[in-house]
């Protein structure tokens, strides 16, 4: 059917109109229809915007909550670690980041400013959680006093925030190796893991809470939305109604490509560009802020998952993998590895040739151990492996490996530094349980004590 054609029957169904005013009139619900059109795809656009940015909102809460987490847990590491070590520089480093990095009082402060537009009362619990972490504090100076005092009874290699932590008579008598015991037992108590669990609780609920109202917004969002998308219907169809003559055009131009985005953002696929340019705008638009999400949300990831330095699974990685292995079917080595002299690196050489060291450790954990193994840095200087389906008749095996890591270590090239690992090890054929990562922190310590440069097998000690 032609357009002349077309135009006849129109005259002929409306009788007794002129065909340039019906034409006018035409023109006239078009363009009313196509500024109506516009309006539904800014406004698809603003919601979509403000979708992204309580999402960005959401994620930003979840790192400050977790920063302040992570505060609370590694001032409880160094705590830990320097009653059973009595390394001074884990104190040093828990007052550094109780003083000066400060990461809990700062995330709170970023979680104030995030949420100040909201109900103060979902922080609440985060305050606490700071309160809570603050009191815990002074059962750490307490513990750390009396670890430091059973290293040098004399206290004079007292750090000045321990120096005046006031202790009972009765402890002031304890033998240095009940001074170390009872440090142990307060970083170790139950009160000790309660009062961690009710901080670990409190932040949960702070992420719930938040949770909860970005996805009451996001199904506010996507109501309105979808209300857009009725709207931009019902609009094409007035078009396709009013112009009949150029129905094919509209098909092809509106009603088709609404069909393909449908069923993309259904697919969680990207917009195909396709149709009048509105709508290639708005693909491309929905496509860019798409790709920056996926972009986003893989960096995220990244962070989260993997050490920034060496590119290895990190600490949190490894509290997943602790509960994803602990299947009692599973038959397990776990191995926990120091670099040997990595403080007198740092001192003489400076950290980025410490920085160096530690790559060239991960590089060379990495070549060694097999694909299937998880490498893991867990600590500043402290890595780990865990290898699945090893078994004790083994042991020749990583041997072979830790041998061949130390003997290139203490063969550098150029001017490099020697240094070694020293690595304890322990298996389980019953998947990972805690005791594993105590057998190991034994076996540690027992090849630091003994020379270095070395490994010890748990079971060998018996």
């Amino acid at each position: 059917m032609d357009k002349q054609t077309t135009a006849e029957e129109n005259a002929g169904t409306l009788r007794g109109l002129r065909i340039q005013t019906l034409s006018l009139w035409m023109v006239a619900a078009t363009l009313v229809v196509s500024v109506l059109i516009g309006d539904g795809i800014i406004h698809v656009m603003r919601d979509h915007k403000k979708l992204a940015e309580m999402t960005k909102e959401y994620i930003h809460v979840q790192e400050e909550a977790e920063d302040l987490l992570l505060g609370s847990n590694y001032l409880t590491d160094q705590v830990r670690l320097y009653a059973v070590t009595k390394d001074l520089s884990y104190a040093e480093a828990y007052f550094v980041e109780a003083e000066e990095t400060r990461r809990r009082d700062k995330a709170l402060d970023a979680l104030e400013e995030l949420m100040k537009d909201r109900d103060e009362e979902i922080l609440k619990p985060s305050r606490e959680a700071l309160a809570l972490s603050n009191e815990l504090m002074d059962l750490e100076i307490h513990a750390m006093k009396l670890a430091a005092l059973s290293a040098d009874e004399s206290g004079s290699t007292l750090l000045p925030q321990i120096r005046d932590y006031p202790l009972t008579e009765e402890e002031l008598s304890y033998t240095a190796e009940e001074k170390s015991d009872a440090a142990v037992s307060l970083a170790f108590s139950g009160e000790y893991r309660e009062m961690k669990r009710q901080i670990e609780g409190k932040i949960s609920d702070v992420t719930e809470s938040v949770m909860a109202i970005c996805e009451k917004e996001q199904a506010e969002s996507e109501q309105e939305m979808k209300a857009a998308l009725i709207r931009q219907s019902i609009y094409t169809v007035l078009i396709v109604i009013l112009v009949i003559f150029s129905y094919i055009t509209i098909a092809v131009l509106i009603l088709r490509p609404i069909r393909v985005y449908v069923n993309c953002i259904k697919n969680n696929n990207f917009l195909e560009i396709t149709g009048a340019y509105e709508f290639k705008y708005l693909a491309a638009t929905y496509n860019n802020v798409y790709e920056m999400t996926l972009e986003q949300q893989n960096m995220l990831r990244q962070k989260a998952e993997r050490d920034a330095l060496t590119g290895l699974l990190n600490r949190q990685s490894f509290e997943q993998l602790k509960e994803r292995l602990r299947d009692p079917s599973k038959k397990l080595a776990f191995l926990m590895i120091d670099v040997d002299v990595f403080k007198a690196i740092n001192d003489n050489y400076g950290h980025d040739v410490g920085d160096q060291a530690l790559i060239k450790v991960a590089n060379l954990l990495d070549e060694n151990f097999r694909r299937a193994d998880y490498i893991l840095r867990i600590g500043g200087d402290e890595f780990a492996v865990i290898m699945e389906k090893m078994t004790v008749d083994k042991k020749q095996i990583i041997r072979d490996k830790i041998n061949a890591i130390n003997d290139i270590l203490q063969h550098p090239q150029g001017d490099f530094p020697k240094y070694s690992l020293s690595v304890g090890i322990a298996f389980s054929e019953e998947g990972f349980h805690e005791k594993l990562f105590q057998q190991t922190d034994t076996a540690l310590y027992h090849t630091k004590e003994n020379g270095r440069c070395g490994f010890t097998f748990y079971d060998e000690l018996k």
